[in-house]
């Protein structure tokens, strides 16, 4: 089913039509980009993690000069309730820094965010953020074990709360 949004042309003048699909699930799937960057620049390595409302791809990326990137993993996904919540982000709403400030090293997760004309970078450090986290759950339901994302709900929030009481 396609929802037909109707609006102004950027010149204000004529209007123009959108067509966005919607779904079973009351809320439009609009188009997005999530890259996830789990990088080791000591190693000389990064693997990217591309996540649209259509597929996902891992790549590894060499920093090496003359090193090509390679894919590591490809999936067409259906449409389901998470793609759509993660499409209908508010990026605006999204800080570009969250950390726990008693950890300084460990987890550190960057994500860029594209959805239309409108991108953001985030990161984390030591830090659940429930939509990111809705993000990388995803990725890792569907990466076989060896490229899951480590980002653990449990001890992320747990250790917050230990900061936070000490402070």
């Amino acid at each position: 089913m396609a929802l037909t949004l109707s609006g102004y042309g950027e010149d204000n003048c004529l209007p123009k039509s959108k067509s966005i699909e919607t779904t079973g699930y009351g809320l439009p799937i609009i188009p997005f980009e999530l890259i996830v960057l789990n990088a080791d620049y000591s190693m000389a390595y990064a693997v990217k993690y591309v996540l649209t409302e259509k597929t996902l791809k891992i790549t590894c990326k060499g920093d090496l000069e003359g090193e090509k990137d390679s894919i590591l993993f490809k999936s067409n996904l259906k449409t389901n309730e998470t793609l759509i919540k993660l499409s209908n982000i508010n990026i605006d709403s999204l800080k570009k820094y969250y950390s726990n400030p008693c950890i300084r090293d460990g987890s550190q997760v960057m994500v860029k965010i594209t959805k239309g004309r409108k991108s953001k970078t985030i990161q984390l450090d030591n830090y659940y953020q429930p939509d990111i986290g809705l993000a990388i759950e995803l990725i890792n339901s569907l990466v076989p074990e060896k490229y899951k994302i480590w980002h653990d709900k449990a001890t992320l929030v747990k250790d917050l709360e230990r900061c936070k009481q000490r402070n």
